[in-house]
């Protein structure tokens, strides 16, 4: 910045120069093009803080809390301030520049600028220096704001996910399946969503807010979000024991507990006030001889399903061996067939050739008897 001969700042800057110090450190940013170069903050002081009545003064104090606050959270950045004592209120407060880009081209995290993170350090500073520039000691004005009356009844999304456990948590104890829990809870006006293939919860509630409207509230059962490598990043929603499978080993647990309770032992706690132990050590022992019929029975059923499939296993051995047989038999039948077929051509073919001869035979004798000739044997 500009400053007076005697090395103090001079009241008149030039925006232009202002300007050029600002892009010179965002010619050295590791992305130039970045939307934001600079973050407007303005410091408004109370009148009970500064009341204007000697304004050269409290404008000059008001500028020294400011820059010590920004020498330290800012210090590795550029900052313009300029104090005014102007508009309606006639507060005095200070216009503050920051530049989000660092000298040494790295930029300025956007949650150092959060205006609660940015209002509590600032508080913070005042309360430590104030006295120590003013001479006169400060409170803060933001604990002397009063509560609200109702803010005990407002309901806000911790306080309703509360009593969405606890109203939950009575609901379960009252039920045993999931069909009575979801409708018990629908006249509690809680409903139930599934979510997604896995179908996963989610409990939605309509209350009124903070100004008495009608506001949809909505809370997962259970939700991990993870990475490629499945670890886990966060986790959110009500827990484990408020999804389905969580209210199912619950039920499923409620539900073995109750058959280890039986009303036998029930019994035995009454005959045992009266005394009579005999009968109670009577029916454990008959208890102990039904429970060991129960596994003999059990067994004797065993043995004889692995005889049923012993059975079924050899009879369709038996099937395959006859139908082998069966195709042999037919393979040999049908080679001795062929043969006799054969056998009887051959047959046929010799007696044709015997009686050929015979006629050759007879009609060359009819032949010599016309010729009145000797007997001649035939000619073959």
């Amino acid at each position: 910045m500009l400053h007076t001969p005697n090395g103090h700042l001079s009241t008149l800057q030039s925006g232009a120069y202002l300007e050029k110090q600002f892009h010179q450190s965002l010619k050295r940013a590791y992305n130039p093009k970045r939307k934001y170069q600079a973050q407007s903050i303005i410091i408004s002081f109370s009148s009970e803080e500064f009341d204007t009545s000697d304004l050269k003064r409290q404008a000059t104090q008001a500028m020294q809390l400011v820059e010590g606050y920004v020498h330290q959270h800012f210090s590795d950045a550029q900052s313009v301030s300029c104090v005014q004592c102007d508009g309606d209120g006639g507060k005095l407060h200070v216009h503050l520049l920051i530049n989000t880009v660092k000298t040494n081209g790295k930029t300025v995290p956007t949650n150092r600028f959060s205006v609660y993170r940015m209002r509590r350090n600032f508080n913070e500073y005042l309360e430590r220096n104030f006295q120590l520039v003013t001479g006169r000691e400060w409170s803060n004005s933001f604990n002397k704001a009063s509560t609200r009356k109702d803010a005990k009844t407002i309901i806000t999304r911790s306080s309703w996910e509360e009593q969405l456990k606890q109203t939950i948590n009575q609901v379960k104890q009252e039920v045993r399946n999931v069909v009575d829990f979801i409708n018990r809870l629908s006249t509690k006006g809680i409903q139930i969503k599934e979510r997604g293939k896995k179908k996963q919860w989610t409990y939605t509630q309509i209350i009124p807010d903070k100004n008495g409207k009608p506001k949809l509230h909505r809370v997962r059962a259970y939700y991990q979000r993870k990475d490629k490598a499945e670890h886990v990043l966060s986790t959110r929603g009500l827990g484990q024991a408020y999804t389905r499978q969580g209210l199912d080993n619950y039920w499923r647990q409620q539900l073995e507990k109750e058959q280890e309770i039986t009303p036998v032992k029930s019994h035995y706690r009454k005959e045992v006030k009266t005394n009579d132990r005999k009968d109670v050590q009577t029916e454990r022992e008959e208890l102990i001889k039904i429970r060991t019929l129960a596994r003999d029975a059990q067994a004797a059923a065993n043995e004889r399903q692995r005889r049923i499939q012993l059975n079924l296993q050899k009879s369709r051995s038996a099937d395959v061996e006859e139908r082998k047989q069966r195709t042999q038999s037919q393979t040999g039948s049908t080679t001795s067939r062929r043969r006799d077929q054969s056998r009887s051509k051959s047959i046929s073919k010799h007696q044709r050739y015997a009686e050929t001869t015979q006629r050759l035979v007879k009609k060359q004798q009819e032949r010599a008897k016309r010729t009145n000739g000797k007997d001649v044997g035939p000619d073959l």
